[in-house]
């Protein structure tokens, strides 16, 4: 099962954008996703972000009102994945090869306004990070980067410093792995009696990390 990118090309990164997310590559069965777009298979970063921003992402999510936020908030949304073979039928990075990786991101990210740049997945084979910051940039990733989730790059690769930040996974599938997080643990009396102190958790994480 080979799969091609559907939105790299669409929607390429704005020249005018401060922030940047990066993916791998959006499922293969994109024809049936809630909005055409990146992640529309489930809009899991999208109604993480319109918890975060309901003022700028009203409910129902659509196509249009995900653009408008990108735009309001000089946000692009661009991925490390042109094409890719799938191993088995999943959405899952562990599941895919990459065939031909988006290496035409450093040149837009160049000529963008670009100063932090956000991923959805860390340092595992296939994740976003490091797809990016180990096949495209040629460069090694290290425990401190690992530990921090975050570097700057200095000006020699983009012409300014540029700050590399790995998400918590939108996923809902990631929120036993976030409950023993550092940094929810630091902030647990906050959350503490409410229903999904973890997914509360996540939605003001999003908004610290989007605004």
């Amino acid at each position: 099962m080979i799969t091609s990118h559907q939105y790299l090309d669409k929607y390429p990164i704005s020249k005018d954008s401060k922030k940047l997310i990066v993916g791998t590559i959006h499922p293969h069965d994109h024809e049936n996703f809630e909005i055409p777009f990146f992640y529309g298979n489930r809009s899991s970063i999208w109604k993480i972000l319109s918890e975060a921003f309901p003022e700028d992402i009203k409910q129902p999510i659509t196509r249009p009102g995900v653009l408008a936020f990108l735009i309001k908030h000089k946000i692009s949304v661009s991925d490390t994945i042109r094409k890719c073979r799938r191993i088995n039928p999943t959405a899952s990075d562990k599941d895919l090869e990459p065939i031909e990786l988006n290496k035409e991101i450093i040149d837009h990210i160049k000529e963008s306004e670009i100063s932090e740049i956000l991923f959805t997945s860390g340092f595992q084979k296939n994740n976003a990070f490091k797809l990016f910051y180990v096949d495209i940039l040629g460069k090694v990733i290290t425990p401190d980067i690992k530990t921090n989730r975050e570097i700057t790059l200095e000006n020699n690769i983009f012409g300014r410093p540029v700050r590399l930040k790995v998400l918590y996974s939108p996923s809902g599938s990631s929120n036993v792995g976030l409950s023993r997080s550092k940094s929810y643990l630091e902030n647990l009396s906050k959350y503490a009696g409410l229903s999904r102190p973890v997914y509360q958790f996540k939605i003001d994480y999003y908004k610290q990390m989007f605004k």
